[in-house]
């Protein structure tokens, strides 16, 4: 997956990702998932706050699975301090997690 950038302040709009298995290079088949979490990790690797609440996904068993976090004024998801981070989504299929995918987060001053 591509990185994201992040420029502190910024709201009202949906972050759309795609999931895609680099080994294959193909788009990971959402069929059958139950849960999609995202975690941003700081650059000591732990989880920033406030925590991600949810995710809106779109499911298709088309290729690939999709899913958008929407930013928020009142409750910003994204890091509002400036730096590297890491995002990590976990997809969970039934009770078992089936993958987990990475991206590099860039947060930027306005």
């Amino acid at each position: 997956m591509a990185g994201w950038d992040y420029i502190v302040g910024e709201t009202g709009y949906d972050r759309p990702f795609a999931f895609w298995d680099q080994g294959t290079n193909l788009g990971f088949d959402g069929t059958g998932v139950t849960a999609v979490t995202m975690t941003i990790l700081n650059a000591a690797l732990t989880p920033t706050t406030p925590a991600i609440s949810t995710i809106a996904l779109t499911v298709t068993q088309a290729n690939p699975l999709k899913g958008s976090l929407a930013v928020v004024a009142a409750t910003p998801n994204v890091p509002q301090t400036p730096g590297a981070y890491i995002v990590q989504f976990t997809i969970t299929l039934g009770a078992t997690i089936r993958k987990t995918f990475e991206l590099d987060l860039r947060v930027y001053n306005g």
